[in-house]
């Protein structure tokens, strides 16, 4: 008898996983913004920036999810910021060394993946995008930088 009863559990189980939804995901950025950038000491500027990922849904809904960001205007070894027919160079990483390229897979770039159960409703994720300027770049001029880049939540 006792057999018996794990199997029902086990199949009891195994129906309630099955119910659960998917949930449904968007995302926003609060972007990366360097301010003012002195290239003449020829070192590297640092900041960061956010990725918030929310899926929503009701509590017990998933999702599985990854987050890729497209090489904009340079490549992702070399992202540029332009300004005319000036540029500078940065890079955004997933980490606070600034080692792993944040991309889109390909390369040897980084992208993050994640999977979340909501709670309630809705469920927002908060992840870092680190970002640097590379130093040495000491011809370029005062000016406005800037780059487009398209992040995507695929799920």
């Amino acid at each position: 008898m006792r057999p018996v009863g794990r199997s029902i559990i086990a199949l009891l189980l195994a129906g309630v996983a099955a119910q659960a939804a998917n949930a449904v995901c968007t995302v926003s950025t609060s972007g990366v913004a360097f301010g003012a950038y002195n290239p003449l000491p020829g070192q590297t500027a640092n900041t960061n920036g956010t990725i918030a990922v929310t899926c929503s849904g009701k509590a017990g809904d998933t999702a599985a999810y990854t987050v890729t960001i497209t090489a904009g205007l340079g490549s992702f070894s070399e992202r540029k910021m332009l300004a005319g027919g000036d540029w500078l160079t940065y890079n955004l990483y997933k980490d606070s060394a600034c080692t792993q390229v944040w991309g889109d897979g390909s390369g040897g770039t980084s992208i993050v993946g994640d999977s979340v159960v909501l709670t309630s409703s809705s469920l927002t994720t908060n992840y870092v995008v680190y970002s640097r300027i590379a130093g040495g770049q000491r011809t370029a001029k005062a000016n406005v930088y800037s780059d487009s880049l398209l992040v995507t939540v695929t799920y």
